[in-house]
C-alpha cells in the first residue's frame, strides 16, 4: 500500500485530506464539550451559545464531507482548487443594533449600613458583610441592547439591566456607633439585634443607560471597549426590624436610588455567522439603596457589585440589510 501511495501522489493527497477532515470534526466535539462544561460552572449553559456551538459541529461534518470527496471522483476529474473566500466581518462604520445575554458571578464587598427611625434610632452599622450567592436561582444574570451609529463608529449607547443579589450574613458581629431606642448602641453585637433579615435577594436589580467606546479590533475578530453609565436601582427589599412584628417588615420591589457603572470587556467575532460573537466583561457598579419601612424607618445601604461576565452578543438590525432589500 505504501508503495502504491508513493507512485500515486494524488491518492496520498486525497488520503491525507480526509485525514485532517476527520480530526477536525474530533477537534471541533472536544471544543465544544469543553466549553459547554465551562458554562455549566458559572451558571448553566446559554441556549444562544449551545445552537453555535451546534452549529460549529455541522460546520466541521460540512469540511469532513468536502475533505473525503475528492477521494471518490475519478483520476481524471481532478477539481480546480477553490478561490479562497474573503473573510466576512461587518465594518465597524455600519449601523446596527446588537442584543445581549450573559451570565456570570458578582461579589459584594462589605459597606456600612445606616437606620434612622421616629424612636430615637441613629446608628450606623459597620462594615457589613454580603453574600451574592450568584450561581443559586435566580441566578446572576444580565440582558443589554447596543445601538451602534455608522456616523460616530466608536460610539455606542447601551441599555443595559442586571440582575444580582446582596444578602447580609446573620450570623456577623458588627461594628456600630449611635443611638437605637435613645440609648447609645454597644460597639459590637450580633447583627440580628438591629435586624431580623436585610437583604435584596429577589434582585438587586439596577438598568442603566451607558455610552460605549469600542476600539480597533485585532484581525478585526476581537474588539475591546470601555463603558460607563448611570441608572436607577430597582431592588426587592426585605428589611425586618429586630423586635417588630412580621406584617411591619418590608418585603417588595420598588425604586430605592441610582446606580453608577464603570465596565471594560471584549466582543469575540468568533463564529460562523457574522450575527453572533460572545463577551467576556468586567463590571463595577455602584448602587444606591434607600428603604423606608410602614414604620417610617429609614434604611440605607450602599452596595458596590463587582460583576464578571460571559456572554453573547446577536445582531438584530442592520442598515445593510435594509439597503439590500
Amino acid at each position: 500500500m505504501l508503495a502504491a501511495l508513493a507512485l500515486d501522489p494524488d491518492a496520498a493527497a486525497r488520503l491525507v485530506n480526509r485525514f485532517l477532515s476527520i480530526h477536525a470534526v474530533l477537534g471541533a466535539a472536544l471544543a465544544t464539550s469543553l466549553a459547554g462544561l465551562a458554562l455549566a460552572t458559572v451558571g448553566g449553559a446559554l441556549a444562544t451559545l449551545a445552537s453555535l456551538m451546534e452549529a460549529v459541529q455541522r460546520a466541521a461534518l460540512a469540511g469532513l464531507m468536502m475533505g473525503a470527496l475528492p477521494a471518490a471522483l475519478p483520476e481524471e476529474a481532478d477539481p480546480a482548487p477553490p478561490a479562497p473566500a474573503a473573510e466576512r466581518v461587518p465594518s465597524m462604520a455600519e449601523s446596527e443594533i446588537q442584543a445581549g445575554l450573559y451570565l456570570g458571578g458578582s461579589i459584594s464587598p462589605r459597606s456600612d449600613v445606616h437606620l434612622k427611625a421616629p424612636d430615637g434610632t441613629d446608628m450606623t452599622l459597620k462594615k457589613v458583610k454580603w453574600k451574592t450567592e450568584s450561581l443559586v436561582p435566580a441566578v446572576y444574570y444580565g440582558l443589554r441592547g447596543i445601538d451602534w451609529n455608522a456616523r460616530f463608529p466608536r460610539l455606542g449607547g447601551m441599555v443595559d439591566f442586571t440582575h444580582a443579589k446582596a444578602t447580609a450574613i446573620r450570623s456577623q458581629l458588627v461594628e456600630q456607633t449611635g443611638t437605637r431606642g435613645g440609648k447609645p448602641v454597644p460597639p459590637k453585637e450580633p447583627i440580628t439585634n438591629t435586624f431580623r433579615k436585610l437583604e435584596f435577594t429577589h434582585g438587586l436589580n439596577f438598568i442603566t443607560l451607558n455610552g460605549v467606546f469600542r476600539f480597533s479590533g485585532w484581525r478585526r475578530r476581537t474588539i475591546p471597549y470601555l463603558g460607563l453609565g448611570l441608572g436607577f436601582m430597582i431592588p426587592h427589599a426585605e428589611v425586618w426590624r429586630a423586635g417588630r412584628p412580621k406584617e411591619r417588615r418590608v418585603i417588595e420591589a420598588r425604586v430605592t436610588g441610582l446606580a453608577y457603572q464603570v465596565f471594560a470587556g471584549i466582543e469575540w467575532k468568533i463564529f460562523v455567522s457574522d450575527r453572533y460573537s460572545a463577551l467576556t466583561e468586567y463590571k463595577l457598579t455602584y448602587t444606591t439603596n434607600d428603604v423606608t419601612t410602614p414604620d417610617g424607618d429609614q434604611v440605607n445601604a450602599n452596595i458596590w457589585v463587582h460583576g464578571i461576565n460571559i456572554g453573547a452578543y446577536r445582531t438584530v438590525w442592520r442598515r445593510s440589510d435594509v439597503a439590500a432589500k
